[in-house]
């Protein structure tokens, strides 16, 4: 059973993040979406989230350049990033974000909530 731990989920997809938030929130994680990066340090170091997952394809900023600024920032730096997308190169572009993880979209339920317990087994 998890503890209290926060997600956020960034996607672009409002559908996908409903989908998502739901699965989640029914395993007993506080969870918190964000359908764009306009706002992305401030909502990130109001809820301080134990582990993110990041799209590629974004509105205002793809997924390589909000990782980038979650991971300059001294303050959110340690928190995990995940990147989940369904772009062609997805996996590429992960690493160039310098992400902590990645799950390809679509994805089965429990491959989500093993990489979520795999990263968040050491806090």
């Amino acid at each position: 059973m998890p503890g209290p731990w926060k997600i956020l989920l960034i996607d672009d997809d409002v559908d996908h993040l409903s989908i998502c938030k739901l699965i989640l929130t029914n395993r007993g994680y506080n969870v918190l979406v964000l359908w764009s990066t306009n706002v992305l340090i401030e909502v990130v170091k109001d809820f301080m989230p134990d582990l993110i997952f990041m799209d590629h394809r974004m509105p205002d900023m793809d997924g390589i350049q909000a990782t980038a600024l979650i991971k300059a920032n001294p303050l959110t730096k340690h928190i995990p990033v995940i990147y989940f997308t369904g772009v062609e190169r997805g996996e590429e572009f992960a690493k160039t974000a310098r992400a902590d993880g990645f799950l390809a979209k679509p994805f089965k339920i429990d491959q989500m909530t093993t990489l979520i317990e795999e990263k968040l087994q050491g806090s």
